[in-house]
């Protein structure tokens, strides 16, 4: 979930955004249609932030401090910049996401109440 809190050995990280394909994804696999089916999966991943630097090894618990009430999952967000309407109003609620992405979810928004109430 956006904004979650993990501690990992002694590493503080959040979960901060999908990681959603790009060409490079269909270059790599000698694919160009890749990254449309990679997305049509639904099955993104997800980049941290580091909130407090420490080490990390193999085995070590992952181990969840905080889960954020607003219930927005790194799958919502990526459908939502992906395209998937509905949910953006859902998603925006998840104000621990990327500036870029709060806004460019809102002017979409904002864009499309502005032509619907046109």
């Amino acid at each position: 979930m956006i904004g979650e809190r993990w501690r990992v050995g002694t590493t503080l990280l959040e979960v901060a955004q999908p990681r959603l394909p790009c060409f490079k994804l269909g270059m790599r696999m000698g694919d160009p249609v890749f990254p449309s089916r990679f997305s049509a999966a639904n099955r993104p991943g997800a980049y941290l932030r580091i909130v407090e630097p420490g080490d990390v090894g193999a085995g070590d618990a992952v181990d969840v401090l905080d889960r954020p009430s607003h219930g927005v999952t790194i799958a919502e967000v990526s459908r939502a910049l992906l395209g998937e309407r509905t949910l953006w109003p859902h998603v925006l609620r998840a104000t621990q996401l990327p500036a870029r992405h709060l806004e460019h979810l809102r002017e979409r928004l904002d864009a499309e109440t502005t032509v619907s109430g046109a």
